[in-house]
């Protein structure tokens, strides 16, 4: 049987036979069904049992982001956007997706793409990826598919180790927000204990480039990436998600010690209504 069984949602019947016959050369991938609606995706998702969806963004009635956004939430196969629209990268990973790819891309791309998502990965068309900037004297990162500074990450699990100052937490976080662009979508222990924030960044983004950003705050003394099996805090009974939890594909934990201070020593932190 084939492994990868893919469900195509798409209102142009010549794109969804296109995209078909590309893929079912493949010995490891079998199209399920094929739909012209978002509809008409969401019912056939419940009785084809597909384990991709690779749907467009602009279909009459419910679009592609929002037809993500619902299949996430019911918990249903990782989503790849398949698009001519290159400005709705960052609206297609906070709905949810797990891909983002541009229609015009070759036919053996799109074939590694969908093996990628459905091995876990996240994957975004390289030409929607922009360059980062190096400073004078800083490294270059490696290009996606690299090792190590490659890795790219839409979302993070910051890990605090006690004991540190509740004051000087609370500045951290909101710091956090701002140097990273990123929202918080949960925070889990507390001073005392040990705190675990996840992170939602606005935009992927290099590891190398949190990791850098992260050591250069001035509340942070050292940043270590940890392996994703290891979690103080997977079983903490109060939780606050300010994003709903299907949203959220966690792919980096990252330990962050702060520095010790004292309180006559930091400055007044005020956050915003």
């Amino acid at each position: 049987m084939k492994g990868i069984r893919i469900l195509l949602v798409d209102d142009r019947e010549i794109v969804r036979r296109g995209v078909q016959d590309m893929l079912e050369e493949e010995k490891d991938m079998e199209i399920v069904g094929d739909c012209s609606s978002v509809e008409e995706a969401l019912l056939q998702v419940e009785t084809l049992s597909p384990n991709i969806v690779l749907t467009d963004i602009e279909m009459s009635g419910i679009d592609g982001i929002e037809a993500t956004r619902r299949l996430c939430q019911k918990g249903t196969p990782p989503v790849i956007i398949l698009t001519l629209h290159e400005d709705c990268l960052a609206e297609a990973l906070e709905a949810g997706a797990v891909g983002y790819l541009l229609k015009d891309i070759k036919c053996q791309e799109l074939v590694q793409a969908v093996r990628r998502v459905y091995h876990g990965e996240l994957v975004i068309d390289e030409r929607l990826m922009s360059p980062p900037q190096v400073e004078e004297g800083e490294s270059e990162y490696l290009p996606p598919g690299g090792s190590g500074s490659g890795t790219l990450v839409k979302d993070a699990e910051l890990i605090i180790p006690p004991p540190v100052d509740a004051a000087w937490l609370l500045r951290f976080v909101y710091q956090v927000e701002e140097t990273l662009g990123a929202t918080i979508v949960q925070q889990v222990g507390a001073w005392d204990k040990g705190t675990a924030i996840t992170i939602l960044l606005r935009r992927v983004t290099p590891l190398m480039d949190i990791l850098d950003k992260l050591e250069k705050m001035t509340e942070v003394e050292k940043v270590e990436k940890e392996p994703l099996a290891r979690s103080a805090f997977s079983g903490y009974s109060k939780k606050l998600w300010l994003l709903p939890r299907s949203s959220i594909n966690l792919n980096k934990r990252i330990r962050v010690t702060l520095k010790e201070t004292s309180m006559d020593k930091q400055e007044l932190v005020t956050v915003p209504d």
